[in-house]
């Protein structure tokens, strides 16, 4: 029996998974992959006479460009004028030949009984202005607080649906409030509240003007933290961090505002996915992928409301250094921006803050540490993963997702990556790729998907293929793209 069951992310380029689809197919039958995660739906413009994937690795160097990555398919003007939004513009050149070769690949897919489901189903939207097609940097605050926005999302949304009757379901990458530290924009924690979130405040029973003067109180808690206030936090558990925080019932208020106005949003497109449903006579799934566990309340996923409506929980699992969405990468963010805010912190008080912030408290990666060490300095992301690593950190990641899945094992399906670049980020080999797989399985997670197919490696689908199938070899005739 396999220890894990596997599927794969199909992104951008497309192309990597379609120049030699029924060879592809066949090979991740062979090493048990049970489903497909699907997009953006995007094609590249430089890989129109491709063929092979040489064709494709040899224009991979060109650095990314305006209009190079368009949107797969031509929109269904019906479709927006029924939700009342502006249509996006046809795609050039004509793609409709392409994404015919990509309609052929899922059927392959669905015909090795292979689930497929559409990730981010609203790329290639445009907003209410007929003016502009321009996709703004706070695209997420204003699908979050805007009507018009959020239905020109679900008419995107409904016409990719319509386009691909392969898919089973849809998954939700966003939207998402910032999460992260020091970024200054949507991104981060600490940013503005959109200036148009009056009356979705005062629908959910609760004032801008008191959520804005919390979070600037929020800002400035964490920015002028002492190194007692730090030291106290970081091992008191919820009351700690809350007493780190001032006990401050408006801080609590603000991010209640945040978890009601994403869970608005999901539960907007489920009840569209209902609709659905019923027109095809056949039930199309949800569900969201969030950042790794014990981040995704920062970014106000409200999951013991969210797991009701959820069928699948796709939270994106990194461990990497830099980049996104991994583990070491977040903590070391939040780590320089608590010390560069703070005079009176130490590196080590900031990392103890930071484990009250986000519940992630890192084993030392000094050579020679005593059991139970935590990390203290910056220098020791980049001296790999120690064994408590896996155990305290990534089993826990796992029972976590679990729990986000309302306990079902087979509604959670962590995003995990490795190779070169995972997730943009520092080199992951095939033996620490090999260990995230063993803790996740150890933490009870039943399946993971790889988060693009067009950079796995050799040595990531070796390892994978050994978990859930057949194990892979080199000279098999199938090859992973490795871009």
């Amino acid at each position: 029996m396999a220890e894990l069951e596997a599927w794969m992310r199909v992104r951008p380029p497309l192309e990597a998974s379609l120049v030699d689809a029924e060879r592809t197919v066949d090979a991740w039958q062979s090493g048990g992959v049970k489903g497909i995660l699907l997009g953006p739906l995007r094609f590249d413009t430089r890989l129109q006479d491709a063929s092979t994937l040489a064709d494709i690795r040899a224009l991979g160097t060109l650095p990314p460009g305006e209009g190079q990555h368009v949107p797969a398919f031509a929109p269904n003007p019906t479709i927006y004028r029924r939700y009342g939004v502006v249509t996006p513009p046809t795609p050039e050149p004509d793609l409709e030949e392409r994404f015919s070769a990509l309609g052929k690949f899922l059927d392959l897919a669905k015909r090795k009984s292979m689930a497929v489901w559409l990730i981010d189903p609203g790329d290639g939207m445009v907003g209410p202005d007929p003016d502009t097609d321009s996709i703004p940097d706070d695209l997420d605050h204003r699908l979050l607080v805007d009507d018009a926005w959020r239905r020109a999302f679900l008419a995107r949304m409904t016409d990719a649906v319509e386009r691909v009757p392969q898919a089973d379901g849809i998954v939700l990458t966003r939207p998402a409030w910032g999460w992260s530290a020091g970024m200054s924009g949507p991104g981060d924690l600490l940013g503005p509240l959109p200036p148009d979130a009056g009356p979705l405040a005062a629908e959910l029973g609760l004032d801008l003007g008191r959520l804005e003067a919390a979070l600037e109180r929020l800002r400035t808690r964490i920015r002028k933290l002492t190194r007692e206030a730090a030291r106290l936090g970081a091992n008191g558990g919820a009351f700690g961090t809350a007493t780190m925080l001032g006990l401050d019932p408006g801080i609590v208020s603000f991010f209640a505002f945040r978890a009601r106005a994403l869970s608005r949003f999901a539960l907007a497109v489920h009840d569209v996915t209902d609709r659905i449903s019923k027109a095809r006579g056949r039930e199309l799934k949800f569900g969201v992928s969030p950042p790794s566990p014990s981040f995704a309340p920062l970014a106000g996923y409200d999951f013991p409301g969210l797991a009701t409506i959820c069928d699948l929980v796709v939270p994106r699992l990194g461990i990497h250094h830099r980049g996104n969405d991994g583990i070491y990468g977040i903590v070391s963010l939040w780590v320089a921006a608590l010390n560069g805010w703070s005079s009176s912190l130490w590196e080590a008080e900031s990392f103890e803050a930071t484990a009250a912030l986000t519940g992630i408290s890192l084993p030392s990666t000094e050579p020679g540490a005593k059991p139970g060490a935590r990390m203290v300095s910056q220098k020791e992301f980049d001296r790999g993963y120690p064994e408590a690593f896996w155990r305290e950190v990534v089993e826990a990641e796992a029972r976590r997702t679990v729990a986000q899945a309302d306990g079902y094992p087979w509604r959670a399906l962590p995003m995990v990556a490795g190779g070169r670049r995972p997730m943009g980020g520092e080199a992951i080999g095939a033996s620490d790729f090999r260990r995230l797989l063993e803790a996740i399985r150890d933490g009870g997670v039943r399946q993971v998907v790889h988060y693009d197919h067009a950079r796995l490696t050799a040595g990531e689908w070796s390892v994978l293929s050994e978990f859930s199938g057949s194990a892979w070899r080199a000279g098999s005739g199938y090859e992973p793209p490795d871009l």
